[in-house]
């Protein structure tokens, strides 16, 4: 297969075709020959916009996490600011629901990345948003003061990633049985609703919407 001249959209092409690997079986099944083969491009070519398999699944990772925030952020609706932290929780289940593998390579992965600091923007941002949320919250007396905003949010995550990774890797079982794909989604989600529920109800002056 011979190199053909490079393009502008090449490296968004590569970055869906190696995004679509992972999805279908994961990041051991990325090749740069496999990409290549999808983009129909020589291996060659690749290393004009990556410098090899890791440096590719890093910005995958990357557009992951991009794809997640954007996820939430576009859920984030309600009457209240505690209505969009809880739709907040919601899309992040059904977001790693539906992207599994991809899930798993963001926050279960031991592949070890440099991160430059534009990424580490990329990676906080959706933590921005949640944080900004909370606060928001705090100031229209919608819920009481944290004085450890930083500990109960990690405890939020803790537990939307619980219900998550046990989702992803059919770990979640109710009565001890499989479930069917739309019951599992069914189940991931009320149980995260739930758990963030739980959390932030000591904490609630008014009441949560319906």
């Amino acid at each position: 297969m011979c190199a053909r001249p490079a393009n502008p959209e090449l490296r968004s092409e590569i970055l869906k075709a190696a995004t679509a690997i992972v999805e279908q079986c994961g990041p051991d099944c990325v090749t740069m020959r496999e990409v290549a083969q999808e983009v129909g491009y020589s291996p060659t070519t690749l290393y004009l916009y990556f410098k090899d398999k890791h440096d590719l699944l890093r910005e995958v990772l990357l557009q992951g996490f991009d794809s997640l925030a954007d996820s939430c952020a576009q859920a984030m609706v309600g009457p209240s600011h505690v209505d969009k932290f809880r739709q907040h929780g919601r899309a992040y289940v059904v977001w790693g629901v539906l992207h599994p593998s991809l899930y798993q390579l963001m926050l279960e992965s031991h592949l070890e990345f440099v991160w430059k600091p534009e990424d580490m923007e990329r990676l906080g941002r959706m933590r921005v948003t949640v944080t900004q949320t909370l606060s928001e919250a705090i100031e229209a007396g919608e819920i009481r003061p944290i004085v450890d905003r930083e500990r109960f949010l990690g405890a939020v995550r803790a537990a939307l990633h619980g219900v998550t990774s046990l989702t992803v890797s059919r770990r979640l079982r109710v009565d001890l049985t499989d479930l069917t794909a739309p019951e599992l989604m069914e189940v991931a989600t009320a149980l995260g609703d739930d758990l963030v529920g739980h959390l932030l109800t000591p904490r609630l002056i008014t009441s949560p919407q319906e």
